[in-house]
């Protein structure tokens, strides 16, 4: 059983008896941060194991976990009881909430804990505890409660030791019952090791330096009932209090309501939700035709039967104070959400059914996705939260777990290991496994290779492999925000976020403690308000376009589908910052499939995601006219448009009505549970039900198999079609501005910080696409890059180490331009180390005179002598005692650019090694295709790359080189990618010698030998010597 005890109760407890006369009131899951050693479900099986009919949760200062023990124990056929361990400023308790007032009241002393730094709990709950049941072992706590409010409902908590015989006489002389408990912090014994581990991470120390009284003590297991009666001899009725006290307890949390948002003084919700609606159909269609109408009245029926209304109509207020924006996933399939502007996706021409998104049958809210520009987005966040104050509004929480790299770094760390060895170990772990033990990570993974590894590592990776997956904190989901009509208090305690939201440092945000799923099963309505760099390019772009031209693009109704330059860009895959289809496999899949219509591009960037990537080849097949056949008649029609295959989330619904009978709502939560990252448990029942559907329509049981198993093969990240088609609007957009106003568009790329590559690689891209690039400029630069027509300026952003006042000081002092570097010391009043950035990077060079940087770095160096290094505001030497100093060399200029900027504003960075490169015989990225293949030597700079595994698990990896002349597509199979993958870990330059391949119209690379550049240059220099 796993290293588990197997000894029967009576062999461990002593003493014969049944589980049924104990109940463990006093239980911490790993969700006891940083205390807590077993998750829920592990604590649930052992309390089965063990006898036990009903098991409390009892977690420090929170529910986090409380619906994922709900829900386990309940599945588990164990009793839930929900509560929490207590503790404020030197008080301690654990309260059990019995009903529905008691969990509430339970939610308001977990929220008071955490916003109220001077809480005094024994105050707190003296006035709110009805419905609450309190166990304390804190006498003074008790004294003081008992005085205040009585003793009803009131148990002094008795746990082994000799610290409840003070307790045991408290509870006789304030004539409160008694309760046993055991503070359990671990399922099983051994769990204590890891206890003390948690402890030692949690309090930053090493294991050696860690205090006894930090920890618990290892009899804190769930131990069998017969166990604890041998050590409460003295106090039988502690033991059955427990039972009783279990069995006061019923409270559970209403998995399948529904709380949604409402619009306060609103009237009639329904009625305001259908006049908005037709006037943005109006505004959306002009004339509204039968067929729209009646697809707005089936909506709003259904909208107003789920009690709804109210949603959309919040919904609606928030995107008014957001402009640009887009509404994604399954709300795009709503023609409501289309009329108000929540999403810009006509549901009608994209063919989306409001199934997908809201039906009588389902039982769980929907969610509404929205995207903002993500500068605008904390805004908009603080727009809801003074719309909604605390408690009516919060953000979601994150349960921030361990993962390989950190609980790896963390088990180091208070082994004492040293920090730069752990650095070195542990950033080579990838941030993406199949399953590897961490054991066989450092073994056999390519990046480990050159590694030389102590024995003691093997040792600290096998005791932080039970680590992975505990929750270490709490942090902020990236957007979801849930409002309620009352208060949040009455259903999830809150806590102060540690975030602050960027323009509003008064503001504290409030975050529940309930992550995305334990939300969703509790009924409270999630929105998630997310910020997207795309958006704010595309407003960025806009509005340069206005400005430079004159001309006001409306992206909320202009439609660039049709446009020729736009599509041409797409089906050639030239797609480098166009949001959604510029990574490497996008690119690939575009020029692959010459896809350049809107059908076609929401089913590429659907089909790439894992869930149904595996089928891109037979998609593409299919796509240029390769027959095919499918499994059933009746899926010919299903998925016609994706050429039988499945792509989209409504496919696994289609699929099961179609071809088994399966109701929606049933099919649904199949779907559901496809995406799960633990499906096995749930996916049982429903392949029942899969194969009795089947068998009653008359379906042979073999084709049947084969179709279970194209489901199956469904599992994991995939989209709905409504959000595929609201992301290739964004990217249409922005391809638009791409094609036609390049300058503007990648201008508005690097302001906001690039995308998916280095700014390097937008840079050289704006390059080959005619613009001229111009360096930083303290006359020219905006704080962000601007473009005007076929030029692009670099802004301050872009200099490292420019100091952010510095920045700040230049423009604001800028209200003529700078005349001199003297005028600009004067005025600007910068550091000496700001300046010498300003002359390094050449922004200095228009206002330098006759001057070289050579003669501005000595007057500033001769100024920094006599007001220190960091002292703004001192004057340039302007007289004629600064030695005439040469210009730096045409190279040194370049690579002080470089090492400043992080790329070239005039060649490719590749260029600073073209004295070495011209000592190879190189294939160029522009023709690749004219020697297919045929093995050719290449070099280039790395952009991006990606680790994936075979379907026999071993890794390999996706790798892009700019070379200058453009991309090169690459792959490093496993061999090549163990014996060279540790080399790309920067940006190189690379040289690779690879076998040059085509499919469907797309060069890639199959890389056989890959060094650093200077590592090959000194190997044969060393060969010649």
């Amino acid at each position: 059983m796993d290293g588990r005890p197997e000894s029967t109760l009576e062999e461990v407890g002593g003493i014969p008896g049944p589980s049924a006369m104990f109940t463990h009131l006093h239980v911490h899951t790993h969700f006891s941060f940083g205390v807590g050693v077993s998750s829920p479900e592990e604590l649930v099986e052992a309390a089965g194991e063990r006898g036990f009919s009903a098991l409390a949760c009892t977690d420090t200062n929170g529910v986090y976990g409380a619906v994922e023990f709900q829900c386990a124990a309940e599945a588990a056929g164990v009793r839930p009881i929900l509560g929490a361990h207590l503790s404020s400023n030197g008080q301690e308790t654990v309260a059990l909430a019995t009903d529905e007032r008691g969990w509430a009241a339970l939610c308001r002393a977990i929220t008071a804990i955490h916003w109220q730094q001077d809480l005094v709990l024994s105050a707190q709950l003296a006035t709110d505890r009805e419905g609450l049941l309190i166990l304390s072992r804190d006498v003074a706590f008790l004294e003081r409660v008992c005085r205040l409010s009585g003793s009803e409902d009131l148990y002094a908590e008795l746990r082994p030791g000799k610290e409840r015989h003070r307790v045991m006489a408290a509870a006789h002389r304030l004539g409160l019952p008694m309760a046993a408990t055991n503070g359990v912090i671990t399922a099983h014994p051994e769990g204590w090791n890891r206890h003390r581990l948690l402890r030692a991470i949690a309090l930053n120390t090493t294991l050696s330096a860690l205090p006894a009284h930090e920890t618990w003590p290892r009899e804190a297991w769930l131990r069998p009932s017969p166990d604890l009666a041998r050590l409460f001899p003295d106090c039988p009725e502690a033991l059955s209090a427990s039972e009783a006290i279990a069995e006061r307890c019923r409270y559970r949390i209403p998995i399948g309501r529904t709380v949604a948002p409402r619009l306060a003084d609103l009237g009639n919700a329904l009625e305001r939700l259908r006049a908005l609606t037709y006037e943005g159909a109006a505004r959306r269609y002009g004339t509204i035709a039968p067929v729209t109408r009646t697809r707005i009245e089936h909506e709003l029926q259904v909208i107003g039967a789920k009690g709804f209304a109210d949603y959309f109509l919040v919904v609606r207020d928030i995107v008014l104070h957001g402009p640009t924006h887009c509404g994604r996933g399954s709300v795009a399939n709503s023609i409501v959400s289309y009329c108000l502007g929540i999403t810009h996706v006509d549901p009608l021409y994209a063919g989306l059914l409001f199934e997908r998104f809201l039906n009588p049958e389902r039982t769980d809210p929907p969610d509404i996705d929205l995207d903002f520009p993500w500068d605008e987005r904390d805004r908009v966040l603080a727009y809801v939260c003074q719309r909604y104050p605390h408690p009516q509004a919060a953000m979601v929480a994150n349960h921030n777990c361990l993962r390989l790299r950190g609980a790896l770094r963390e088990v180091a760390k208070v082994h004492g290991r040293p920090a730069a060895e752990i650095r070195e170990v542990t950033r080579r772990i990838p941030w993406y496994s199949q399953g590897e033990s961490l054991a066989d990570l450092l073994t056999t993974h390519p990046n480990f290779q050159t590694l030389q590894l102590p024995p003691l590592w093997q040792e600290l990776a096998r005791v932080a492999e039970p680590l992975v997956g505990t929750p270490r904190h709490l942090s902020i989901h990236p957007g979801g925000v849930v409002v309620v009509p009352t208060a949040l208090t009455d259903y999830v305690p809150t806590e102060p976020a540690t975030k602050t939201l960027e323009g509003f440092p008064d503001l504290t945000l409030p975050v529940i403690q309930f992550e995305k799923d334990g939300t969703e099963d509790a009924g409270l309505v999630k929105i998630d308000l997310l910020g997207n760099r795309s958006l704010a390019v595309i407003r960025d772009a806009i509005a340069a376009v206005r400005r430079n031209t004159g001309r006001s693009i409306d992206y909320t109704t202009s439609d660039p589908a049709d446009d020729e330059a736009t599509k041409a860009l797409f089906r050639t895959g030239q797609t480098m910052g166009v949001f959604y289809t510029e990574s490497p496999a996008s690119r690939q899949l575009c020029a692959k499939s010459r896809a350049d219509t809107f059908d076609l591009l929401v089913l590429n960037t659907s089909i790439i995601r894992p869930a149904s990537n595996r089928y891109i080849r037979t998609y593409l097949e299919r796509l240029h006219g390769a027959p095919y056949v499918p499994l059933h008649p009746t899926l010919r029609d299903t998925l016609s448009e994706t050429f039988g295959i499945m792509v989209y989330q409504e496919d696994v619904v289609n699929v099961c009505a179609a071809y088994a009978g399966m109701p929606l709502a049933t099919a649904d939560g199949l779907r559901k549970a496809l995406s799960k990252k633990r499906p096995a448990k749930r996916l049982a029942a429903y392949a029942a039900e899969f194969f009795r559907g089947a068998d009653a329509l008359g379906r042979d049981r073999e084709t049947t198999k084969r179709v279970w198993e194209m489901i199956l093969s469904f599992a994991g990240y995939s989209f709905c079609k409504g959000h595929s088609c609201s992301y290739i609007q964004v990217a249409q957009h922005a391809c638009y501005l791409r094609a036609h106003y390049p300058a503007e568009f990648m201008a508005a790329v690097l302001a906001n910080g690039g995308g998916f590559y280095h700014p390097f690689v937008y840079v050289a891209e704006a390059m080959r696409m005619g613009v001229r690039v111009r360096p930083p400029d303290v006359n020219a630069s905006e704080f962000r890059s601007t473009g005007r027509g076929h030029e692009l300026q670099i802004g301050l952003q872009y200099i490292k180490g420019l100091s952010s006042h510095g920045a700040e000081r230049l423009l604001a002092a800028r209200t003529t331009p700078y005349r001199t570097p003297a005028d600009l010391a004067e005025r600007a009043r910068l550091t000496p180390d700001d300046l010498r950035l300003l002359v390094k990077v050449g922004a200095m060079d228009s206002i330098a005179g006759n001057k070289t940087q050579p003669m501005l770095l000595w007057e500033i160096d001769a100024a920094r002598a006599h007001r220190g290094p960091r002292a703004p505001g001192f004057a340039l030497d302007t007289g004629d005692a600064v030695l005439p100093l040469k210009h730096y060399s045409a190279e040194r200029r370049r690579r002080e650019q470089y090492q400043a900027l992080g790329f070239l504003t005039d060649q490719h960075p590749m260029d600073l090694h073209s004295t070495t490169l011209h000592q190879f015989r190189l294939c160029s990225s522009t023709a690749l295709h004219r020697h297919v293949g045929q093995r050719v030597l290449a070099a280039g700079m790395l952009t991006t790359a990606k680790p994936v595994h075979t379907v026999d698990n071993e890794p390999m990896q996706f790798a892009t080189f700019d070379d200058g002349a453009g991309l090169i597509e690459t792959v490093l199979f496993p061999q090549v990618y163990r014996e060279r993958g540790h080399l790309l870990f920067d940006q190189g330059p690379f040289i690779f010698r690879g076998l040059v391949e085509e499919e469907f119209g797309a060069i890639t690379l199959t890389i056989t030998h890959l060094d650093r550049l200077e590592r090959m240059v000194a190997k044969i220099a060393a060969q010649q010597r």
